[in-house]
């Protein structure tokens, strides 16, 4: 019986100290847990919550990394609007219906541009050629009239043709015959000049169509209106100009867009100072509105009454009176 109750105390003891070794381990794995929880929660916490200047450092080269990106895109921009567009020479593309490939239309675009280069030196070639044709034209018409007059004034006086046909009949047709070719000279020479003067006044005269023409375009340029004859303005301008004292001939042979132009805003400004003075006339001339039922304002009088409340409101200086003066106005 003592085995029995020494074992079961011993199962007992073995029990209890069995519990106390299991609640001891659970205890001190608590704690350990309750530790570590806390030191990862330091830890946690100092990872996460960093310090100012980390902050201030982030902000920092968060905006530096942003104008980077900003002038890097604005860079790619700029060089994608300059970049020239590359067209690949087997391209095939239509045309007014007509394919061509990317080869070809470079081809073709090089040779105009160098036609158009070409064609630009030869017309400003052009334009010294006929600059220095002007100036030997100029010149051979100042030699031939100074040849003329000077054959002419070495000519000695003619003979008195009856007179030498009568006494000489032999030295009269040699004096003939004389005359005869230095006259011819002098035709020649007053032919020819007078050739080259044509010849100036039909040039002048291109140069005269140019300028105008270029001057129209101009001028229509600056104010469209003007080249629209159903607005009559082109009309109006031109009257206003020849009753400003400009002779009608002037006018057609002026070829500066500017002072045409200066011409058509000064008409323009008349236009409206005349039409403000008319408007001013009118509403001046309109007889003032009256409600209905109110006797008018004009007549002598509600002028009589509205002088008598004045002169009573100077004297008395009441609300009544003044309120007699308002009524008056106001009817």
């Amino acid at each position: 019986m003592e085995e029995a109750s020494n074992s079961e105390s011993g199962i007992g003891q073995s029990l209890e100290d069995a519990a106390k070794r299991i609640e001891s381990i659970l205890g001190s794995g608590n704690a350990t847990t309750d530790v570590n929880a806390e030191s990862a929660e330091d830890e946690v916490e100092e990872t996460s919550t960093p310090s100012d200047d980390v902050f201030e450092n982030s902000d920092e080269q968060s905006l530096e990394d942003s104008d980077e990106r900003l002038e890097t895109e604005e860079d790619e921009a700029a060089v994608a609007e300059v970049a020239p567009i590359k067209i690949a020479d087997d391209l095939v593309f239509e045309i007014d219906g007509e394919k061509i490939t990317g080869k070809q239309w470079k081809e073709a675009n090089l040779r105009y541009s160098d036609y158009t280069r070409k064609t630009q030196a030869l017309a400003e070639k052009e334009r010294g050629v006929d600059t220095q044709v002007d100036n030997i034209r100029g010149q051979a018409i100042a030699h031939l009239r100074n040849l003329e007059s000077t054959i002419a004034s070495y000519l000695p006086q003619e003979p008195n043709w009856a007179q030498l046909a009568q006494d000489d009949p032999a030295e009269y047709i040699a004096q003939k015959e004389f005359w005869a070719a230095r006259h011819a000279q002098i035709a020649k020479v007053r032919h020819e000049r007078t050739e080259l003067e044509k010849q100036e006044v039909a040039r002048q005269e291109v140069y005269f169509k140019q300028a105008l023409a270029d001057g129209q375009r101009r001028l229509h340029e600056m104010h469209p209106e003007l080249a629209k004859p159903e607005t009559g303005k082109a009309v109006a301008l031109g009257e206003y100009l020849v009753k400003a004292g400009i002779p009608a001939d002037a006018i057609s042979r002026e070829t500066n867009p500017t002072l045409f132009s200066i011409a058509y805003k000064a008409m323009q400004f008349d236009q409206l100072q005349a039409q403000k003075a008319k408007a001013v006339k009118v509403v001046d001339e309109k007889p003032l509105l009256a409600k209905p039922g109110s006797s008018p304002v004009g007549t002598k009088g509600s002028q009589s009454a509205y002088a008598k409340s004045k002169a009573a409101l100077k004297r008395s200086g009441s609300l009544e009176d003044a309120a007699a003066v308002l009524m008056h106005r106001l009817k």
